[in-house]
């Protein structure tokens, strides 16, 4: 999959374009994936392209001035969107002007005029152009007008409620990441460079690697996580802490430390994957290092003895 954020060179033909913000890549987005892919297999002589159009940023960041934090960064989006059934993954910038956009705009100067559009993939609830002032029944009419079709899916849903990137930002949110990894159907996790923090792990007997958390990514409740670590493509079980490492006094700075168990390689700069899957205790505050250490191994061999 070729990733794309030029748009001043950006020109694909006879494409099959699945629209929408894509935060988390959950179940509902593969659905999405897995159709375009389905109706270019179906019809291999029509020689589709598949295309995942998605913004940069978070549209609602530049229409009200919010900082919503997003479950996946653009690394992140990149990496976990990676699939052999798609072609394309471009970032387009949700610019004032892109903002601006009357529906048939979008349309016409986008979806025709970059992507050469033969099919566009959404969901049921898509809404697109200036105040979100057009919809399905919008995009269908164009289709009619500027030739493609529309494929309109209903949202999955879980436990009765739809499934959606805010409600599982709630559940991310709330440390609930049982439900998060369900809904997303992989787990919540952070890819990130790993970097030098102050060594106090290997003082203590548990060398950690240590992430720069981006501002823009939720992160759960600090805490203590069965994690799993991925590096060089080997999948480790780890222990991890978010937090402010309180017996430590760090104040209010924000860290996401993770201790790989039986692992002791040197891998500072490297890029790696932490995997969420249980919540384990609360962040707490010591009265020593002794005391300190004497959880963490009641943490390691709890994990040891997890199935996840």
């Amino acid at each position: 999959m070729e990733y794309i954020t030029d748009r001043e060179k950006l020109k694909i033909d006879n494409s099959i374009v699945t629209l929408g913000k894509f935060d988390g890549n959950h179940i509902g987005h593969q659905l999405l994936f897995d159709k375009a892919a389905e109706i270019k297999n179906s019809q291999p002589e029509k020689g589709y392209t598949t295309v995942i159009l998605t913004f940069d940023v978070q549209p609602m960041n530049v229409v009200c001035g919010t900082h919503l934090r997003t479950i996946q960064t653009s690394l992140e989006k990149r990496q976990l969107h990676d699939q052999p059934n798609i072609d394309y993954l471009v970032e387009w910038p949700f610019t004032k002007e892109t903002m601006s956009m009357s529906p048939e705009e979008f349309v016409k100067n986008i979806l025709v005029g970059k992507f050469g559009v033969k099919a566009v993939v959404c969901g049921m609830d898509f809404c697109f152009g200036i105040h979100r002032s057009g919809n399905v029944d919008t995009l269908k009419e164009l289709g009619e007008k500027y030739g493609f079709a529309v494929y309109a899916f209903e949202k999955v849903k879980y436990k009765g409620q739809e499934v959606s990137s805010t409600r599982i930002r709630e559940a991310i949110a709330a440390g609930n990441i049982e439900d998060a990894n369900i809904m997303l159907g992989h787990p919540f996790s952070i890819i990130s460079t790993v970097m030098h923090g102050k060594h106090m792990g290997s003082k203590m007997g548990f060398p950690t690697i240590n992430f720069e958390a981006s501002e823009d990514k939720i992160l759960p409740p600090n805490g203590v996580y069965a994690t799993k670590t991925i590096v060089d493509g080997e999948e480790l079980i780890s222990i991890t802490n978010v937090g402010n490492r309180p017996t430590f006094d760090d104040g209010n700075m924000r860290t996401v430390e993770t201790n790989i168990l039986d692992f002791d390689k040197d891998i500072y700069g490297q890029t790696a994957e932490v995997r969420f899957f249980k919540f384990i205790r609360p962040e707490m505050k010591f009265s020593s290092w002794e005391e300190l250490k004497a959880e963490i191994d009641r943490n390691k061999e709890e994990v040891r003895e997890l199935t996840i």
